[in-house]
């Protein structure tokens, strides 16, 4: 042995070789509790360095701080001092290897053989993960969707009510009577008509006719009975021609009616021409400016001019002959229609170019037009008639002349 080595060959006795390992166990040991010491040496020089630092921190805390309120920021500067100490990792026991020889080792004893490495089972073979089952697609009918029934509609407002009634005639079936000529039947002409007279029945009883004389001299207005002349509207001549009345068998023949002076006119009779037309509250419709005559003599409609009977209105109206009425009031004849002013307003103009409109008024409800005709009689005073041929009960007196 050299040194105090164990070395191969060498045969060391037990008792030395105990005493090796409690010297090195002995310097271990040793070794560590220098290193301890040291390490407290270092700290504590360490601490005393950075003790008055630590001092005047926490002497400027404490006055900013209450003390109890100090207390936990001077233990964390304390324990934060630890964290200053360095960290030295201990040094590391190292054994000398020791291989004893053949000798000391004994007799060898037999190993055991290491069992047999298990080759794995072979794993069964894996199943392939069954397909998933298409899944069938569910289609659920959907609920039906309520009927939504359409609000009802509002019915239709009705039409408003007819006021008017109107029938259109052609220039060639009527002819305006004022103005127009008057012939003999060979065809002389010897005057124009310029009025007409209407008993109590509306009916047409008198042509007056201006007679002309040699250049407008010697021109007089007579009467004549209206079964004296024939009308032809669409003559290319004179539209009135004077004729004798036909003779009847048996009888003498008619002399040829006279003509009779304009101041003789009977006094049951009205004159019709610039003749005022009223209602019957009274109030003014128009005046008559023509009469419309057809082919059989018989008055079709009368021409107002309602200039004056509505405001801003300066039109003429084709009133029809048949709604005319003749009342008497206060002792004088008056014409009157049963127009309201809605009626005038609504009725369609009368133009000699145009087709002739002839308006009727429309006569109201069944009871308002019984309560109507029975008010009729009490407000005029007397039976007032009309062009169907109905006959005023009372006549004015002999003597009043006609209302112009």
């Amino acid at each position: 042995m050299t040194g105090g080595f164990l070395h191969r060959g060498d045969a060391p006795s037990n008792g030395l070789r105990a005493s090796d390992r409690a010297c090195r166990a002995d310097c271990a040991f040793h070794a560590a509790a220098r290193w301890f010491l040291h390490s407290m040496v270092r700290l504590f020089v360490r601490l005393i360095v950075q003790l008055p630092a630590l001092a005047a921190a926490c002497a400027q805390t404490l006055r900013a701080m209450r003390f109890t309120a100090s207390l936990p920021v001077f233990a964390a500067f304390a324990l934060s001092a630890c964290g200053l100490m360095p960290q030295q990792t201990p040094a590391p026991i190292v054994e000398h290897s020791y291989i004893p020889t053949p000798a000391e080792a004994g007799p060898a004893e037999p190993e055991e053989p290491l069992p047999a490495v298990q080759a794995p089972e072979p794993a069964s073979a894996v199943k392939p993960a069954p397909a998933p089952k298409p899944k069938r697609r569910i289609v659920r009918p959907k609920p039906p969707e309520p009927a939504v029934t359409p609000p009802p509609e509002p019915p239709e407002p009705p039409p408003p009510p007819q006021i008017i009634s109107t029938r259109i005639m052609q220039h060639e079936q009527l002819h305006g009577l004022l103005d127009s000529e008057v012939q003999r039947p060979d065809g002389k002409v010897v005057g124009r008509a310029v009025d007409m007279y209407v008993d109590a029945s509306a009916k047409p009883r008198l042509l007056m006719v201006n007679l002309a004389g040699f250049l407008g001299v010697g021109d007089r207005k007579v009467n004549f009975p209206w079964t004296a002349f024939r009308f032809t509207p669409n003559a290319k001549g004179a539209p009135i021609t004077f004729v004798q009345p036909p003779p009847v068998k048996g009888k003498p023949a008619d002399p040829v009616p006279k003509p009779q002076p304009v101041n003789e006119a009977p006094p049951n009779l009205v004159q019709l021409v610039d003749s005022t037309v009223m209602q019957k509250n009274g109030a003014r419709i128009g005046r008559v400016v023509d009469v419309l005559v057809d082919s059989q003599a018989q008055p079709e409609a009368l021409v107002l001019d309602l200039s004056s009977s509505l405001a801003g209105d300066k039109r003429h109206v084709a009133a029809n002959w048949g709604d005319l009425h003749v009342i008497s009031r206060n002792k004088q004849w008056q014409l009157q229609m049963d127009f309201n002013d809605a009626q005038l307003k609504a009725s369609p103009t009368y133009a000699p170019e145009q087709p002739i409109k002839i308006v009727s008024p429309v006569a109201p409800a069944p009871a308002s037009t019984a309560s109507a005709a029975s008010a009729a009689p009490a407000s005029s005073g007397t039976a007032g008639t009309t062009a169907s041929g109905a006959v005023a009960a009372q006549t004015p007196a002999s003597g009043a002349r006609p209302a112009r």
